[in-house]
Protein backbone atom coordinates (compact mmCIF):
# COMPACT_ATOMS: atom_id res chain seq x y z
CA UNK A 1 0.00 0.00 0.00
CA UNK A 2 2.85 2.50 0.78
CA UNK A 3 4.68 1.49 -2.44
CA UNK A 4 1.82 2.41 -4.57
CA UNK A 5 1.33 5.88 -2.62
CA UNK A 6 5.03 6.43 -2.71
CA UNK A 7 4.34 5.58 -6.63
CA UNK A 8 1.67 7.86 -7.25
CA UNK A 9 3.45 10.59 -5.99
CA UNK A 10 6.51 10.15 -7.55
CA UNK A 11 4.66 10.07 -11.05
CA UNK A 12 2.78 13.17 -10.05
CA UNK A 13 6.27 14.69 -9.26
CA UNK A 14 7.56 13.52 -12.47
CA UNK A 15 4.77 14.63 -14.01
CA UNK A 16 4.89 17.75 -13.19
CA UNK A 17 8.38 18.08 -13.42
CA UNK A 18 7.90 17.36 -17.37
CA UNK A 19 5.16 20.17 -17.52
CA UNK A 20 7.16 22.66 -15.88
CA UNK A 21 10.36 21.87 -18.09
CA UNK A 22 8.02 22.33 -21.09
CA UNK A 23 7.19 25.49 -19.23
CA UNK A 24 10.34 26.86 -19.27
CA UNK A 25 11.29 25.90 -22.36
CA UNK A 26 8.81 27.70 -24.13
CA UNK A 27 8.83 30.97 -22.58
CA UNK A 28 12.84 30.91 -23.21
CA UNK A 29 11.71 30.19 -26.99
CA UNK A 30 9.69 32.51 -27.46
CA UNK A 31 10.93 34.91 -25.56
CA UNK A 32 14.81 34.87 -25.60
CA UNK A 33 16.77 37.79 -26.60
CA UNK A 34 13.64 39.32 -27.78
CA UNK A 35 12.11 36.79 -30.19
CA UNK A 36 13.99 35.02 -33.46
CA UNK A 37 14.61 38.21 -35.72
CA UNK A 38 14.43 35.75 -38.84
CA UNK A 39 10.71 35.20 -37.95
CA UNK A 40 10.43 38.89 -37.21
CA UNK A 41 11.88 40.45 -39.84
CA UNK A 42 9.44 38.28 -42.13
CA UNK A 43 6.35 40.35 -40.72
CA UNK A 44 7.95 43.70 -41.76
CA UNK A 45 6.71 45.53 -44.51
CA UNK A 46 9.94 47.13 -45.53
CA UNK A 47 12.96 45.90 -42.91
CA UNK A 48 16.28 48.41 -43.07
CA UNK A 49 19.45 47.89 -40.87
CA UNK A 50 19.75 50.40 -38.19
CA UNK A 51 20.39 51.16 -34.16
CA UNK A 52 19.27 51.54 -31.44
CA UNK A 53 20.76 53.87 -28.77
CA UNK A 54 19.66 52.57 -25.33
CA UNK A 55 18.32 55.75 -23.11
CA UNK A 56 17.29 53.40 -20.21
CA UNK A 57 17.25 49.61 -19.42
CA UNK A 58 16.16 47.84 -16.08
CA UNK A 59 18.66 46.72 -14.00
CA UNK A 60 18.67 42.94 -14.29
CA UNK A 61 19.46 40.20 -10.91
CA UNK A 62 23.09 39.70 -10.16
CA UNK A 63 22.59 36.04 -10.17
CA UNK A 64 20.56 35.40 -12.92
CA UNK A 65 22.12 34.40 -16.33
CA UNK A 66 19.07 35.54 -18.27
CA UNK A 67 16.36 38.78 -17.47
CA UNK A 68 13.10 40.02 -18.38
CA UNK A 69 14.17 43.89 -19.08
CA UNK A 70 12.48 47.11 -20.83
CA UNK A 71 14.82 48.52 -22.88
CA UNK A 72 14.03 52.47 -23.69
CA UNK A 73 15.62 54.01 -26.43
CA UNK A 74 15.86 55.26 -30.61
CA UNK A 75 15.70 53.58 -33.65
CA UNK A 76 17.65 55.50 -36.58
CA UNK A 77 18.45 54.45 -39.94
CA UNK A 78 18.19 54.94 -43.58
CA UNK A 79 14.70 56.45 -44.87
CA UNK A 80 12.77 56.94 -41.49
CA UNK A 81 12.89 59.51 -39.27
CA UNK A 82 14.48 58.88 -35.72
CA UNK A 83 11.94 57.42 -33.42
CA UNK A 84 11.49 56.47 -30.10
CA UNK A 85 11.13 52.88 -29.19
CA UNK A 86 10.69 50.65 -26.22
CA UNK A 87 11.67 46.97 -25.75
CA UNK A 88 10.48 44.41 -23.54
CA UNK A 89 11.61 40.55 -23.31
CA UNK A 90 14.19 37.98 -21.79
CA UNK A 91 18.00 38.32 -22.43
CA UNK A 92 21.22 37.65 -21.07
CA UNK A 93 22.82 39.38 -18.53
CA UNK A 94 25.98 39.29 -20.28
CA UNK A 95 24.47 41.60 -23.18
CA UNK A 96 22.77 44.16 -21.06
CA UNK A 97 23.08 47.30 -22.64
CA UNK A 98 23.58 50.72 -20.34
CA UNK A 99 22.57 53.94 -21.62
CA UNK A 100 24.09 54.98 -24.39
CA UNK A 101 24.95 51.91 -25.84
CA UNK A 102 24.36 51.45 -29.47
CA UNK A 103 22.87 47.82 -30.37
CA UNK A 104 22.29 46.51 -34.40
CA UNK A 105 19.03 46.58 -35.40
CA UNK A 106 16.64 45.64 -38.08
CA UNK A 107 13.87 48.34 -38.67
CA UNK A 108 10.26 47.97 -40.44
CA UNK A 109 10.97 51.53 -42.40
CA UNK A 110 7.24 51.51 -42.84
CA UNK A 111 6.88 51.70 -38.88
CA UNK A 112 9.99 52.18 -37.15
CA UNK A 113 8.37 50.67 -34.08
CA UNK A 114 8.69 47.44 -35.07
CA UNK A 115 12.36 46.27 -34.72
CA UNK A 116 13.99 43.60 -33.45
CA UNK A 117 17.45 43.77 -31.71
CA UNK A 118 20.05 41.39 -33.80
CA UNK A 119 21.35 40.01 -30.22
CA UNK A 120 23.87 37.95 -31.79
CA UNK A 121 25.70 40.92 -33.03
CA UNK A 122 25.93 42.64 -29.84
CA UNK A 123 29.48 42.04 -28.18
CA UNK A 124 29.15 40.63 -24.13
CA UNK A 125 29.83 43.43 -21.78
CA UNK A 126 33.21 41.79 -21.48
CA UNK A 127 34.13 41.96 -24.86
CA UNK A 128 33.01 45.68 -24.91
CA UNK A 129 34.79 46.89 -21.75
CA UNK A 130 37.41 45.00 -23.40
CA UNK A 131 37.50 46.92 -26.48
CA UNK A 132 37.12 50.27 -24.40
CA UNK A 133 39.97 49.99 -22.37
CA UNK A 134 42.04 49.22 -25.70
CA UNK A 135 40.50 52.44 -27.56
CA UNK A 136 41.60 54.31 -24.36
CA UNK A 137 45.02 52.90 -23.91
CA UNK A 138 45.24 53.51 -27.41
CA UNK A 139 44.96 57.43 -27.11
CA UNK A 140 46.67 57.56 -23.67
CA UNK A 141 50.19 55.93 -25.94
CA UNK A 142 48.91 58.46 -28.59
CA UNK A 143 49.72 61.30 -26.70
CA UNK A 144 52.88 60.47 -25.22
CA UNK A 145 54.14 60.29 -28.35
CA UNK A 146 56.19 63.38 -29.43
Amino acid sequence: MASQIMGAIFLQLAIWAVVIAGLIFVLIRFMRAGGNPASAVKTMADPVPGTLLVTASAMPSRNSAYHMTRITGVVSGEGFEPTAVQFGGLIKTSLWPSPGKQLPVTVDRADPRKFTILWDEVATNAEGALGQAEALAAQMRAKREP
